[in-house]
């Protein structure tokens, strides 16, 4: 349906009710420029129908008190499905004149005719509503109930062309059509009215018997933000029994509506407060009664804490107890919605009235239990001794530190507060998430043995969650230096392979020390995740420098090495022999490659010096190197390989020894080596007393075993 035709139907619904208006019984002015605080309730009822079952007649009674009990400032209208136009009303619910409006119903419904038979034009009565709420400016939430069992028209143009328009116009203003389902209503009319809740957001209430009494009234209190009604006892009674419903009443409590839903109008009610007296006689507390012949409504304003006593007696017939209590305490609670698995969280709880907070008595108990995704349950107590992660003593909140979660999931708490003389307790429930949290993990590379105004990476870091990459920015992360006062030097952290935002999950730790000492330090990321902020830090990195030693800087050459020219021994004359020519030259050969090979050998100048640590230890003798390749050492008996030495340290670095000098050449990128102090380009000579820097160790090159020490 286009907006047009909704604006001229509208139109004419409200043409046709200002003419009906003129001959209405009781004629309603109102400001239509002034949007009322008041919500309308229309009960559109046909009368024909429900005057035929006198139980229709008694839950329509009981309907009205319940509504005006619970809808306190809302405005009652009756109009009658036979003529829509004749409504009665406004009856503001909780003004002393309210109790005429169920009396004029139920006359308007005993004197009409008994006929189940007719049909109801149900178009007529929702189009009058349509203009009565429109008239008064109703706010949402507003709307008609229909009560009656006669057939509505159901057919296809009736319904598409007559209630389908008017139940958008409804929708659109926020008014809803609902529906009293009373016993015998037609399939036809429940199909209908099903139709007109489900287009503008009503319901369907079936009222049968006392039980869909008693959801209606759960309906009107969850609606309004009152809270749902407790079980206080069933029973199906005879005029002989007796039924005691107990009420606990908390201290705080502002009142309680206690409601007897019964099957029929009989019986008799006595209220008695926690010392067994009723509630008349010599007690603070007020109280008021409204009788319906299907649900009895007992207030009790300011009660006594205590246990409350109704005795019921003199019905025949199932009878519920329930009840609801307002509170003036107000249970409330802190703890973030999201808590890391690695992490111990703190449940507070505390206690406002007229949203201050309120400090309990020393008999009031606070726990908490908590109910993890495995469904096992837990008790806290929470205190308020400035003890177990409670702040602050006697400041009102009262906490409780539960270790870290085991697992990530949903984890339900309900919070109690509770007095040893009352039964009952006050209760709070929440439910709060585990999940895993980004890491920051560190690890270590190069920590001592840092030369001063040198620069090292020195270690690694990695952001995670759940050993995935989580990249963040560098400002997330932040460096903490324990030992300020030692520190000396620049610390940096630099990104590897960065994104477009320049966020990262690995970075490299940069440190170039300026003076000798030990530095220690740790790093902290800092985030906002799964809205919360959120800390981590890495363990600690130790960081030791130390000056350079000293020693005579040696001269560098890339010159490759050149092998000394070796000058071929002189030939010798061989006498005469009788031996065959055959056997006498391949020996002469084989003999003379022999003394070519050991003269060669004997030529290239011998490995010689140790290597020592920097305390001075001997850790390698090149005279004597225990894994040396026999055949190698034939043919390059000056050239040592760092695999020969048995030092990883020295694995891709090569020693070519010749007469007083020895060259050290880098063969690969295994290790950086540094000769005293400078990086190892390509080959360099070193000499007695050089210092040799590898892989965080440094190591001095001796002709002899023992060397003095030159460091100091």
């Amino acid at each position: 349906m286009n907006t047009t035709s909704k604006i001229v139907l509208s139109c004419i619904v409200l043409i046709v009710f200002v003419f009906a208006s003129f001959n209405s019984v009781i004629q309603i002015y109102a400001d239509q420029n002034v949007k009322s605080d008041h919500r309308v309730v229309i009960l559109g009822i046909d009368s024909n129908s429900v005057v035929s079952k006198e139980s229709h007649m008694e839950m329509v009674d009981s309907l009205i008190g319940i509504m005006s009990t619970i809808k306190q400032g809302d405005d009652f209208y009756l109009m009658t499905m036979d003529s829509p136009g004749n409504y009665i009303g406004p009856y503001r619910a909780g003004r002393s004149d309210f109790a005429e409006f169920p009396k004029k119903v139920q006359d308007i419904i005993s004197n009409s005719e008994d006929n189940s038979s007719l049909g109801v034009a149900v178009d007529q009565t929702l189009g009058e509503s349509y203009g009565l709420l429109d008239i008064e400016n109703a706010p949402p939430g507003s709307g008609i109930y229909l009560i009656g069992t006669n057939e509505y028209p159901t057919h296809e143009d009736y319904v598409g062309h007559r209630l389908d328009p008017l139940s958008d116009l409804f929708y659109e203003r926020g008014w809803h059509i609902s529906t009293f389902a009373l016993s015998g209503i037609p399939t036809s009319n429940l199909e209908v009215s099903t139709n007109l809740a489900s287009a503008t957001e009503g319901h369907i209430f079936r009222l049968e018997d006392i039980g869909g009494l008693k959801l209606f009234t759960d309906y009107l209190l969850t609606t309004d933000n009152r809270g749902k009604l407790i079980s206080s006892g069933e029973k199906k009674l005879t005029f002989s029994n007796l039924l005691i419903s107990d009420i606990g009443v908390l201290p705080g409590t502002e009142y309680v509506m206690a409601l007897f839903f019964r099957e029929s109008n009989t019986g008799s009610f006595r209220l008695k407060n926690p010392d067994g007296l009723e509630a008349s006689t010599g007690d603070r507390s007020s109280s008021s009664v409204l009788e319906t012949p299907n649900a009895v409504v007992w207030i009790i304003n300011d009660p006594i804490p205590g246990n409350w006593t109704v005795d019921v007696t003199g019905i025949n017939g199932l009878v519920s107890s329930w009840y609801l209590a307002s509170n003036k305490y107000v249970l409330n609670f802190q703890m973030p919605e999201v808590v890391p698995t690695d992490e111990a969280a703190t449940i507070s709880a505390f206690i406002t009235e007229a949203q201050s907070i309120s400090i309990m008595g020393e008999d009031a108990v606070m726990s908490a239990d908590v109910v993890t995704p495995g469904s096992t349950s837990i008790t806290y107590d929470l205190k308020d001794e400035g003890i177990d992660g409670d702040l602050k003593s006697g400041d009102g909140y009262y906490s409780a530190k539960i270790p870290a979660p085991l697992s990530e999931g949903t984890y339900s708490v309900s919070i109690h507060l509770s007095w040893p003389d009352v039964k009952y307790n006050l209760t709070r429930d929440f439910t709060f998430q585990a999940e895993v949290f980004p890491t920051i993990e560190m690890d270590p590379l190069y920590t001592s043995n840092l030369f001063v105004g040198e620069e090292y990476t020195v270690a690694t870091i990695y952001t995670k969650i759940k050993d995935y990459p989580y990249a963040v920015s560098p400002s997330d992360i932040t460096t903490q230096i324990i030992n300020d006062l030692q520190f000396g030097g620049t610390l940096k952290i630099n990104p590897r392979s960065p994104d477009s935002e320049g966020k990262a999950w690995m970075y490299d730790v940069i440190f170039s020390p300026d003076k000798p000492g030990q530095t220690s330090t740790i790093f902290n990321v800092h985030l906002t995740y799964a809205n919360r902020s959120y800390s981590q830090a890495t363990e600690n990195l130790i960081l030791k420098s130390r000056m350079i030693p000293q020693a005579p800087a040696q001269p560098y050459s890339n010159v490759p090495y050149q092998p000394e020219p070796n000058t071929p021994p002189s030939s010798t004359n061989t006498s005469k022999t009788n031996i065959p020519l055959g056997i006498i030259i391949p020996m002469a050969i084989l003999i003379i490659i022999l003394i070519i090979i050991v003269l060669y050998r004997n030529s290239l100048p011998k490995p010689y010096g140790f290597i020592s640590d920097e305390s001075g230890n001997s850790v390698l003798n090149f005279d004597r190197l225990p894994s040396r390749k026999t055949i190698g050492s034939i043919f390059t008996r000056h050239v040592v390989t760092g695999s020969e030495t048995g030092m990883d340290e020295f694995i891709g670095a090569t020693f070519v020894f010749g007469k007083g000098s020895v060259l050290i050449t880098a063969t690969s990128a295994e290790h950086t080596i540094r000769i005293n102090n400078h990086p190892l380009v390509g080959s360099a000579y070193v000499a007695d007393g050089t210092w040799i820097g590898v892989t965080g160790q440094l190591f001095r090159f001796t002709t002899e075993r023992t060397y003095s020490d030159h460091s100091s």
